[in-house]
């Protein structure tokens, strides 16, 4: 039997939404380790687009987005580790 994985990426190919799904699969692992670094605080920070390797998030308040910044290479090996491949370079964080 097929791992479920190896099944999705194969449709994926198939049906030419490879691309886009992969966005809105990086944009789920964003917010998985953004919840991670804030908990239960209400913290609003939104991935907005991608662009080559880059992310762009949009931080509501300076706070958050220093924290961020201060663990970006941190988020970004934890996602580039779920693909398991190159994905992101780095983050930029938007006011």
């Amino acid at each position: 039997m097929e791992p479920l994985k190896n099944l999705i990426k194969r449709k994926k190919q198939k049906h030419g939404l490879k691309k886009t799904l992969e966005v809105y699969e990086l944009f789920e692992e964003w917010n998985k380790n953004s919840a991670e670094i804030f908990g239960d605080k209400n913290v609003r920070c939104h991935p907005r687009f991608v662009r080559g390797k880059t992310l762009y998030v949009q931080v509501e308040g300076g706070p958050a987005a220093a924290e961020l910044q201060m663990r970006q290479g941190e988020i970004v090996d934890r996602i580039n580790k779920h693909f398991e491949k190159k994905k992101l370079d780095r983050i930029v964080f938007k006011l």
